[in-house]
C-alpha cells in the first residue's frame, strides 16, 4: 500500500497499516527527507519499523480494476527547483521518468496549510 504524503499523519496511517498486517508499505513525499513536515521523531520511528520511503516522487493517476478497486500508481520522479512562497524548494517533474507503482491501498494523508 501506499500513503501520500510526508507529514505526522502520512507517517501515522503508514505505521498504523503495517501494524494492521500490511505486507509493504510506502511513504510517497514529492519532495526530500529534509523538506518532510513530520516530526524526526515520527520520521525515525517509520524507518525502524519497516516503512519503504520513496522521495521525490508524485502520483500521476491511480490505476484501477473493472470492480473499481486500486491495482496501481502511475508517478513521477521529481527534482527540486527554485524555492516556493513557503521557502521551500519547488519540486518539479523530471522529464521521462513516469513509473507504475503496484498497490492495493492509497492513502492520501496530505496536509493542508494554515487559512489566515
Amino acid at each position: 500500500m501506499a500513503v501520500i504524503g510526508g507529514g505526522n499523519v502520512a507517517m501515522d496511517s503508514a505505521r498504523c497499516a503495517l501494524r494492521l498486517g500490511a505486507e509493504k508499505v510506502y511513504i510517497v513525499y514529492r519532495r526530500s527527507e529534509e523538506e518532510m513536515p513530520a516530526r524526526r521523531e515520527e520520521l525515525e520511528n517509520a524507518k525502524e519499523e519497516g516503512i519503504i520511503f520513496k522521495l521525490l516522487t508524485n502520483p500521476k493517476r491511480f490505476l484501477g480494476d473493472e470492480q473499481g478497486a486500486v491495482k496501481g500508481m502511475e508517478c513521477y520522479e521529481m527534482m527540486l527547483g527554485e524555492p516556493d512562497e513557503s521557502g521551500r524548494r519547488r519540486p518539479v517533474v523530471k522529464p521521462g521518468s513516469e513509473f507504475t507503482m503496484d498497490v492495493d491501498v492509497v492513502i492520501v494523508a496530505l496536509e493542508r496549510p494554515p487559512t489566515r
